[in-house]
């Protein structure tokens, strides 16, 4: 279970972060892609957080 969510996650992080980046570079849109960015970090941390302490 616990790779499982692992692989999941870094896969939507992969994915957020790389719009993140898409949207700094391509649309000239800071805040929104730091924020993108901010999101993907937490999609990729607080769900393995949350198995590792369930102790799923």
């Amino acid at each position: 279970m616990k790779i499982l969510v692992f692989i999941l996650s870094s896969i939507i992080f992969t994915k957020t972060l790389s719009y993140g980046i898409f949207e700094i570079k391509k649309e000239k849109n800071k805040t929104g892609g730091i924020v993108v960015i901010f999101v993907s970090i937490a999609s990729l941390i607080l769900p393995n957080l949350m198995v590792y302490i369930r102790g799923i």
